[in-house]
């Protein structure tokens, strides 16, 4: 069956480059990512808030200030953070 969904172009741009990396197809991506979500137990939790735990949640910070998300965009970003400006 087909359907159409609606990715922001970042989220797909990072699909694609995923799927490429793991040597598989978008669409094999996505319908494992669809089992895995309705397979889990429902424990209350949305499954991007069990990702965020206290140390990888402090990321989001700088990533949201980042502007680009390469190496460098988020070197910058903790840079000027911390007060130290390296742009």
């Amino acid at each position: 069956m087909k359907a159409t969904i609606d990715l922001d172009e970042g989220l797909y741009r990072r699909l694609k480059m995923e799927a490429a990396r793991r040597g598989r197809t978008v669409r094999e991506l996505v319908a494992e990512g669809i089992r895995v979500v309705i397979d889990s137990p429902d424990i209350g939790v949305a499954p991007s808030a069990r990702l965020n735990s206290d140390w990888f949640g402090a990321l989001n910070a700088y990533a949201a200030n980042a502007g680009r998300h390469d190496l460098g965009a988020m070197r910058a970003s903790i840079a000027r953070a911390r007060g130290n400006s390296s742009e």
